[in-house]
């Protein structure tokens, strides 16, 4: 069989994982005030709209509402924040919610599945083998993480596939002297940019690479000053025809309501507590990261990416190093960060990790390494098969029974409001006329359970009324910090029996 025939089947699969397992997440935490913010730039031109986010993966996932014909909800200028105009998109505009979900999240699949091409692409080119490439994508494609961010209509995915894209482009243009090259990864540098801002960091990570390349006798001004124009151009060009303007200065003041925005919660941290082992903190922790990678990444896919940062020291490829560098260049900021509200944050480094692995372990040339690798890569497609379709929920075997999961991270980590579609069903299937729900999310509950659906915020000085309580993972612990006591003895007071867990997110009880 040929590489390109099984490539083929992977895409069909991982394609399916995506779509399939989507179709019945709920709005996560900031998918409405995303959506809402595109809308109202694509339709009015306002792009001081949700102040923390650049705007083009915003507009990207309104692009298929704006052509449906969707408009922003009746007094959006009034709300008083985007999270609130997103809600009254998805659930007070007369809309139908989940058809508005699936269209706005099509293009962060699209682009998840661009970059793992790109991966496959690169990879299959400086391994010179397809085989290594279909490795990489099959490594790319069945990340739990991946997948989990590669189907929201947010901004991760988009950022880690033009960061990583520009970076691919900039080391060929700096090898190949081509100006098409140079403009290209300028272009998506620019996309990168305009995505997130924390993409700003691919400036100086190229400067390195730059002096590098110049120190060897490598000429790098012309790809340089190429790259910048056509990111200059891009970058201006995206802000203007959005904004309907012509003031060429408006980008970056834009740009830098942008950056003061997401500084703020850089520096200061968050204005809710941040969770992590059991303890809670406004400022985060240096370690966070770190913690969360080992506890999220599957097993079989850390011991790859350390197996091949060891033969990358020991054989100093270049571009092997180039791709572990901006790791560590990457996490080494990010640990500085004071906002740690999930693994999501450090996607970018997802690519690079996987990319420069393959590429150094195809360096190996040798059967016993390839026949191992083939076996971690088993392992890891077989623990990404059987987290669907609750992707984001995903642990390694490490934290034991995915029971304990909200004892070392909560958040997007964990439950960021998505299965409260899935709730519905699993009420339907058991005939629930009324439930009592303590639910953190982006989703509503009276859309998805009307009139049997009543919210109850807890703990709370009553105890539960008897009958049945649907309690959200990440209200489970954080609530620990606002209420006078914690959500064990309240349930324990109300006894409140166990009876499920729902899509890995949603503990559900009952009281009788």
């Amino acid at each position: 069989m040929s590489p390109r025939i099984v490539l083929a089947v992977l895409a069909i699969v991982v394609a399916a994982l995506a779509v399939g397992s989507v179709r019945l997440d709920s709005a996560t935490a900031d998918e409405g005030a995303h959506i809402v913010a595109g809308l109202v730039k694509l339709k009015t031109g306002t792009m001081d709209f949700f102040p923390e986010q650049p705007p083009l993966m915003n507009s990207l996932s309104a692009l298929p509402l704006a052509l449906g014909g969707y408009e922003p909800p009746t007094g959006w200028r009034a709300a008083p924040e985007h999270w609130t105009a997103g809600h009254a998109l998805l659930y007070r505009s007369g809309y139908d919610a989940r058809r508005m979900l699936f269209l706005a999240r099509l293009p962060t699949i699209a682009l998840f599945l661009a970059l793992c091409f790109l991966v496959y692409w690169f990879v299959a080119r400086e391994s010179g083998s397809r085989w290594w490439g279909v490795f990489a994508f099959a490594l790319t494609g069945f990340c739990p993480n991946l997948l989990a961010h590669g189907r929201l209509a947010t901004v991760d995915i988009g950022a880690t596939f033009f960061m990583f894209a520009a970076t691919v482009m900039f080391l060929d243009a700096l090898r190949r002297q081509d100006w098409r090259r140079s403009a290209l990864a300028g272009v998506l540098t620019a996309c990168a940019v305009l995505s997130k801002t924390s993409a700003l960091l691919l400036g100086p990570y190229f400067l390195v690479i730059a002096i590098v390349f110049a120190i060897r006798r490598r000429p790098v001004i012309r790809t340089i000053v190429i790259s910048s124009i056509a990111a200059l151009v891009v970058f201006e060009a995206v802000y203007l025809i959005e904004a309907r303007s012509i003031d060429p200065l408006l980008p970056f003041r834009g740009y830098w309501k942008n950056v003061e925005a997401i500084r703020a919660w850089v520096t200061t941290g968050h204005e809710r507590p941040q969770f992590l082992l059991g303890e809670f903190s406004t400022r985060g922790w240096p370690h966070y990261f770190l913690v969360a990678w080992l506890l999220k990444v599957p097993l079989g896919a850390q011991l790859l990416v350390i197996a091949g940062a060891v033969l990358a020291v020991r054989r100093r490829n270049p571009i092997v190093i180039a791709m572990l560098g901006f790791v560590l260049f990457f996490l080494a900021v990010s640990m500085t960060s004071h906002i740690n509200l999930g693994l999501r944050y450090v996607l970018p480094v997802f690519p690079f990790a996987f990319a420069g692995a393959v590429i150094s372990l195809s360096a190996a040339n040798k059967r016993a390494v390839a026949a191992v690798s083939g076996v971690l890569l088993a392992w890891h497609i077989g623990s990404s098969l059987l987290t669907y379709p609750g992707y984001i929920s995903y642990f390694n075997e490490l934290i034991g029974s995915h029971r304990n999961a909200d004892r070392f991270l909560i958040d997007s980590n964990l439950d960021w409001g998505q299965d409260l579609q899935r709730l519905r069903l699993w009420a339907d299937a058991n005939g629930v006329d009324s439930i009592r729900i303590d639910y953190f999310g982006g989703g509503d509950i009276r859309y998805e359970l009307g009139d049997r659906a009543q919210s109850w915020p807890a703990p709370r000085p009553e105890p539960l009324p008897r009958g049945w309580f649907a309690l959200s993972r990440h209200m489970y612990r954080s609530r620990t910090t606002e209420a006078p006591i914690d959500y064990d003895s309240y349930l324990a007071g109300s006894r409140a029996e166990y009876v499920t867990t729902v899509g890995g997110s949603i503990l559900v009880y009952r009281v009788e």
